[in-house]
């Protein structure tokens, strides 16, 4: 079916996919439009960005993160009661040890990833589109400003999903925080 399309339909479907708006299906549809050997040139750019997404779709998600995760937040307020050894005993009574690491660990841990994440993701584009040197492609200025605009809406399409990552994170991370605010009461309590 991809190859009955004509570059004009690729295009309206690229511009629907940078916004968001298009469906798995559709989204396949391009990814084996990419996959092809005969894409234009000026489609080149995208075939790299659907190229490297496939890649990173091939990674396995491990099938238990979430039942982790759910164990990890329903744990966050609870300690452990652990006795000491008679030899260690010397009137200390009972240790409590806290099953988990303080919360700012976990603030830290996330804040990490993330500057880990988007450093490889700016590291990675730039080896990625700046390999070619600079050369002026353009015969009139009319003609760069053009391209200049073209360049800076395949930038912002580019970027929106990184936004929206980051959004979906820091709202997972405010939640996060809430939880931890909740487990924090009923240990001090």
């Amino acid at each position: 079916m991809t190859y009955n399309m004509t570059i004009e339909q690729i295009k309206s479907l690229l511009s629907r996919f940078y916004e968001g708006q298009t469906t798995l299906d559709e989204e396949r549809l391009l990814a084996a439009y990419f996959r092809r050997e005969d894409v234009p040139e000026e489609l080149q750019e995208d075939k790299q960005l659907f190229l490297m997404l496939a890649q990173i779709s091939d990674q396995e998600m491990p099938t238990d993160i979430a039942e982790e995760i759910t164990a990890f937040v329903n744990n966050l307020g609870q300690t452990e009661k652990k006795p000491v050894l008679s030899e260690e005993k010397q009137n200390k009574g009972i240790i409590y040890h806290l099953k988990t690491p303080p919360k700012m660990f976990y603030r830290v841990a996330a804040t990490v990833a993330i500057l880990i994440a988007l450093g490889g993701g700016v590291f990675f584009y730039q080896q990625t589109y700046t390999t070619d040197p600079f050369r002026d492609t353009c015969s009139t200025p009319e003609e760069a400003a053009r391209e200049i605009l073209y360049a800076n809406d395949i930038i912002n399409r580019s970027l929106a999903p990184f936004r929206q990552s980051a959004n979906m994170a820091t709202e997972q991370v405010n939640e996060m925080n809430k939880t931890i605010q909740t487990a924090t009461r009923y240990i001090n309590y």
